[in-house]
């Protein structure tokens, strides 16, 4: 009682109507507990100090952690990456791609993208490679697929060659995909879909002739193989993306030629 009795004494010593009058009262109170302000004052100083410590470790450890971070971006137009371990990214414009370049390679390589990527992976059976996309994850161990979540209700994953394991996020069931197989994650799905490709029934397989950002050299081979003639160009840097549903090669050579800005010579084998 005599203690708060005291310490009632002090506020009202100090009190003004409205606020309390803390400097008149610390120096009173340093002048009457010397060695108390002295223990207080390094008490106080050693938790300012505790506190700055442990603020400057956690900003370390987030900012170590954010500058390990790698991104790549795709604007306007598709642009190809090489990551640290070989495997090529093709990105599709307005797209990106995420990983940690310090623990990239070690045990796993694991990667954060949006939009539409294409990927060459290389082999590492010890490494295997992971995906993940807005709510689905590709795991591939050394492959060539794509994954397309330009659609905001759907991931798309289409397969050139090897073998994928397509997921929802976060689920351990999916589906096995195999070269030439598409599948399609709808939002909020537990598994993927397989995709049956669709064959058009007026057109024969044998007369439709599709490419897909194909190197023109390789057309002209195809092209050869199928007609059995002999077409060379100078131009060996071009591309085509085009399908054709006729048997008239003359006809395709002129609509190459045209779209392309090339001469293509024939010649009968």
């Amino acid at each position: 009682m005599d203690r708060e009795n005291r310490h009632l004494r002090f506020v009202l010593k100090y009190y003004a109507p409205g606020r309390f009058d803390t400097k008149s009262a610390l120096r009173a109170y340093r002048a009457g507990h010397p060695a108390k302000f002295r223990l207080l004052t390094r008490f106080t100083i050693g938790i300012a100090a505790s506190v700055a410590v442990c603020i400057a470790l956690g900003y370390h450890i987030f900012n170590t952690g954010r500058n390990a971070m790698t991104t790549l971006y795709a604007y306007d137009k598709s642009v190809s990456y090489t990551l640290p371990d070989s495997s090529v990214v093709t990105l599709s414009p307005h797209s990106s791609l995420s990983y940690n370049a310090e623990s990239f390679g070690n045990d796993s390589r694991r990667v954060e993208m949006a939009g539409k990527v294409e990927f060459s992976v290389t082999k590492n059976p010890e490494a295997p490679f992971v995906a993940n996309a807005s709510y689905g994850t590709v795991t591939v161990l050394g492959t060539q697929f794509v994954v397309d979540e330009l659609n905001p209700d759907s991931i798309g994953v289409s397969v050139t060659s090897g073998k994928v394991k397509f997921t929802a996020k976060d689920r351990a069931e999916g589906v096995i995909l195999t070269k030439g197989m598409h599948a399609c994650l709808l939002a909020g799905a537990d598994t993927p879909e397989i995709i049956e490709p669709t064959k058009p029934d007026s057109i024969p397989d044998s007369h439709r002739l599709v490419f897909d950002h194909t190197p023109l050299p390789d057309v002209l081979n195809r092209l050869s193989a199928h007609f059995n003639v002999g077409l060379t160009c100078q131009e060996t840097d071009k591309v085509l993306t085009a399908e054709f549903d006729t048997e008239n090669l003359d006809e395709i050579i002129m609509l190459i030629e045209k779209s392309l800005d090339v001469k293509i010579e024939k010649k009968t084998k």
